[in-house]
């Protein structure tokens, strides 16, 4: 069986929800990203056996295919397959599953795994309050009932109870956290991965976030 191995790596500044990334679509996004990785790896596209994208909330702006869209956005060849897969939060760490089994299979020699949300312009559960509502009669009786549904929140909740972990404790990890990650990008230490992305101010000027 072959090995799989993550030869480059890169990644679009991070935005927060209506900040100044919020304008841009998320095929332009994605798609800058994706060339930026090709020309660092200096990648014949053409080379690329199929691009695999998480995407959660496909609809919208990020329906029809979000991670094709974005591949043809960027300008890449229509010859090369992409398509976008929704496992939730794990969308895509799925990908990278994905393009590694494809690899160690013997299917792809190489692939591309890759990821967007926008949650600026395609809100959380956006998908499932479009007409058709995503869960059936059957699915509700599956998990007890409408009033016994037990959603991610709860579980958080039966985790912190059944391991003592308290909301003191989980305030002081979440500002240490921060901490590093601010200390980091001080130093520097994303310059390597993350893709500079330009964006027009509201006073009409053109900055590069990085």
């Amino acid at each position: 069986m072959a090995e799989a191995y993550i030869v480059g790596a890169a990644r679009s500044p991070i935005g927060k929800k209506n900040g100044r990334l919020s304008k841009t679509h998320p095929t332009d996004l994605l798609g800058a990203v994706l060339r930026a990785l090709l020309e660092r790896a200096d990648l014949d596209p053409l080379a690329v056996d199929d691009v695999v994208g998480g995407c959660v909330t496909q609809c919208g702006a990020q329906g029809s295919n979000v991670t094709r869209n974005a591949w043809i956005a960027a300008g890449l060849p229509w010859d090369v397959p992409a398509t976008s897969v929704d496992r939730q939060c794990g969308s895509a760490q799925q990908a990278a599953h994905f393009v590694a089994q494809g690899v160690m299979a013997g299917a792809y020699d190489i692939g591309i795994a890759c990821g967007v949300e926008s949650m600026s312009m395609v809100g959380l559960g956006t998908n499932s309050v479009q007409p058709g509502f995503a869960f059936s009669d059957a699915w509700f009786e599956a998990v007890g009932g409408h009033d016994n549904l037990y959603t991610q929140f709860m579980a958080a909740q039966e985790i912190a109870r059944r391991w003592n972990i308290s909301r003191e404790y989980m305030d002081e990890l979440a500002l240490e956290s921060h901490r590093r990650a601010w200390q980091a990008t001080q130093e520097g230490r994303f310059q390597r991965e993350i893709v500079p992305f330009k964006v027009t101010r509201p006073d009409g000027e053109v900055e590069e976030m990085t």
